[in-house]
């Protein structure tokens, strides 16, 4: 039993320093583009968001706190990079926007770090397609 906890304890270990590290690069590219984290963040939420978001929908789905992404949102309004929009109904909030300005900044900076997870998505995909088809192959042990 203690070998059992002892491995997966191991690949916990592992699993957390692989979480850090992937929160590390990112931090990293955001602080590259000139951006806080919750810049970055926004910006990669409503790039990727098919649908209108408000302040609360981002904080909530990005585990950003409230306060930080108002402060980020607040700056970025006041760069000309976002506008805040009425929301439908009385309690939905705001809506963030990207201004044009702001739909440029994310194109130079959050674009090109979607296209790089894509990349590893299709390599990662590509691998799985290498071990399938290299389990049928007759000739391998």
């Amino acid at each position: 039993m203690e070998e059992k906890e002892s491995q997966a304890r191991a690949l916990l270990d592992k699993t957390n320093r692989q979480f850090n590290e992937c929160n590390a690069l990112y931090h990293a590219a955001a602080q590259r583009c000139g951006l806080s984290d919750a810049a970055f963040w926004t910006l990669y939420a409503l790039v990727t968001s098919c649908e209108p978001l408000t302040q609360n929908r981002i904080a909530a789905d990005w585990g950003i706190p409230k306060q930080t992404l108002n402060s980020a949102v607040a700056a970025m309004v006041k760069k000309g990079l976002l506008a805040l929009c009425p929301g439908k109904g009385a309690h939905s909030g705001k809506i963030v926007t990207l201004t044009v300005e702001g739909r440029a900044l994310a194109e130079r900076t959050v674009v090109p770090v979607i296209a790089a997870e894509e990349m590893h998505r299709l390599a990662q995909r590509h691998l799985e397609c290498l071990q399938r088809e290299f389990e049928t192959i007759s000739a391998f042990p």
